[in-house]
């Protein structure tokens, strides 16, 4: 129905034309009326209406006054302005006021209804082109999503100067400038020896993950994106150290109820120190990550404040086991050992999820915590990196190595008594070994990702006629977090999702358009648009032309 507000001061003139009109039957739904414009205008900001027809002449407000007043606030409503006076003067001020149609009075129900159905078209046209406009917006929010990732990827990183960061903030809808800036790390593990299977992690993780999310989402001086290994990242913006501590002591809070739903996972946060300049948000995020490469030292949800430790578990009992522990450690065959004799939480721990470049800082960390003492005793040592290479070891076997494929992969690091000559020679070790895993772990990830790709382009190409195919549908069904994928697709494509999505269904499309003579609405069902005028946008947004202009183009070659 197409809403119309009827404004005039003489009440037989205007009850006429409300008899005069069948308003119902043709579409349209009478939805008020007044008899002077100061009346009219607070009734017509409530109902907004799509059509205003008013009276020119009227006291108190006229209708020119009314009509300037409420194409202001409602720009896109229609007016009909209804005058007695053939008056050049009213009508070039109607016309520059925005006035859809200038009719002399008396006027008859049959030719006001002509008139009032020829502004319907237009505004059944307007409807379409803003419905199409909406849908692609939304089609392309993963762009957006990632354009903001990069945004604060890059802020947090120091990679912006001021002038960028601001610029490009407000293109995507984010207030950067603030007094205080500071970075919070949150991630999410299984606990060892609960419920939660590998496999089902990722899906846990992701819907753990969206409710933190939504959680922020209406939260102005807060932003957060998904960093690739699974890392929430937090940009606090807020305009003093006192406020900055009371709402990441808030946010925390929130995030704890949230995880009370998730008994047999595991969380950890980092509070990077609060900095005053964009340019020094790389430090707040340096301070949050040295800190939470800790996370993998700990069974339990732990949070850290900088030199400050909130926790909920405790690494004294792992310092404790390493120094009962390490006493039974005599020197090891690679191909017979075995490897439940000792602990591997830590360094294990840091093999699966760890990155490369949190190396140096899980080291550093990793020794500091067993105390300057426990640190020179060889025997210790020796029990440290004996773990990490166990760790290696188990990690290897976990995806299949031989014993021998693991001797010949690590080489020499499968000496690693060798290396315990003094505290730097042994976090040498470490480091070495940490890197040559997390290297194969990430080659053996970027194949996986390849398959997952290739599996994901297939069902694309099989399935690109649904309508309702998107970024979570087919993230589903490779059975990776929407947002991860979003990700990985883009690196192994160089394309996005919607871009790669959109180019599969224009191929076909253009493709019979030239070999067939269907028409141009049913090319578009066809391919997966079920709105023809949708179909039409997005091919003249692509190619450049029409539907029915690259059809004549191309049968004209």
């Amino acid at each position: 129905m197409i809403k119309v507000f009827l404004v005039e001061d003489e009440y037989a003139i205007r009850e006429g034309i409300k008899k005069s009109v069948d308003w119902e039957s043709d579409g349209f739904e009478l939805v008020g009326e007044a008899g002077d414009g100061e009346v009219a205008f607070p009734k017509i900001m409530k109902t907004k209406p799509d059509i205003l027809i008013t009276d020119i002449r009227m006291p108190f407000m006229d209708g020119l006054e009314l009509s300037g007043l409420v194409k202001k606030e409602l720009p896109n409503i229609k007016i009909v302005v209804l005058s007695g006076f053939d008056d050049f003067n009213y009508a070039k001020k109607a016309i520059s006021i925005g006035v859809e149609e200038y009719i002399l009075k008396p006027v008859s129900g049959e030719s006001l209804m002509t008139e009032l159905k020829r502004i319907a078209e237009d505004i059944k046209v307007q409807r379409q082109e803003e419905e199409v406009r909406t849908r692609y917006i939304k089609d392309r929010e993963e762009i957006r999503i990632l354009e903001q990732q990069k945004f604060l990827h890059d802020v947090i990183g120091g990679k912006l100067s001021v002038q960028e960061s601001v610029n490009l903030g407000k293109k995507l809808e984010i207030e950067i400038t603030a007094a205080f800036y500071s970075a919070v790390l949150m991630q999410v593990f299984p606990k060892s020896g609960g419920t939660v299977e590998l496999d089902e992690y990722s899906a846990v993780k992701e819907e753990i993950y969206i409710k933190i999310k939504d959680m922020f989402s209406d939260v102005g001086d807060v932003y957060l994106y998904e960093q690739v290994g699974d890392v929430l990242c937090f940009l606090n913006t807020l305009d003093s150290p006192e406020e900055m501590e009371s709402k990441i002591k808030m946010g925390i809070d929130n995030i704890a109820g949230v995880m009370k739903d998730y008994p047999d996972m595991k969380y950890f946060i980092s509070v990077g120190k609060p900095v005053e300049r964009i340019r020094d948000m790389n430090i707040s995020y340096s301070d949050a990550s040295k800190k939470f490469a800790e996370r993998y030292m700990y069974d339990d949800s732990f949070v850290f404040y900088g030199d400050e430790e909130d926790t909920k578990g405790s690494k004294e009992d792992v310092i404790a086991e390493r120094n009962s522990t390490a006493d039974k450690i005599d020197v090891l065959d690679i191909k017979s050992i075995d490897v439940s004799m000792i602990s591997k939480r830590t360094i294990y721990n840091f093999m699966k999820h760890g990155t490369i470049s949190e190396i140096d800082d899980l080291v550093e960390e990793f020794f500091a915590s067993m105390g300057k003492e426990a640190v020179e005793s060889v025997m210790l040592r020796q029990y440290v990196l004996v773990e990490a290479l166990l760790s290696a070891v188990s990690l290897m076997e976990s995806i299949g190595l031989s014993r021998d494929d693991i001797s010949e992969k690590l080489g020499e690091l499968t000496d690693p008594v060798r290396y315990n000559e003094s505290v730097d020679t042994a976090k040498g070790y470490v480091r070495r070994l940490l890197t040559v895993m997390l290297e194969y772990r990430n080659k053996l990830s970027d194949q996986r990702y390849s398959d997952i790709i290739e599996k994901a382009q297939d069902y694309i190409r099989e399935n690109y006629q649904n309508d309702d195919m998107s970024l979570q549908t087919v993230s589903s069904h490779v059975n990776v977090s929407s947002n991860h994928f979003s990700a990985i697709f883009r690196k192994e494509t160089g394309s996005t999702f919607i871009d790669y999505l959109t180019n599969v269904r224009m191929e076909k499309a253009k493709d019979m358009l030239v070999t067939t003579s269907m028409k141009t609405s049913d090319v578009g069902f066809e391919v997966g648009y079920r709105d023809p005028h949708y179909f039409s946008y997005i091919f003249k947004k692509t190619q450049g032309m029409s539907p029915k202009e690259y059809r004549r183009l191309k049968r004209e070659l």
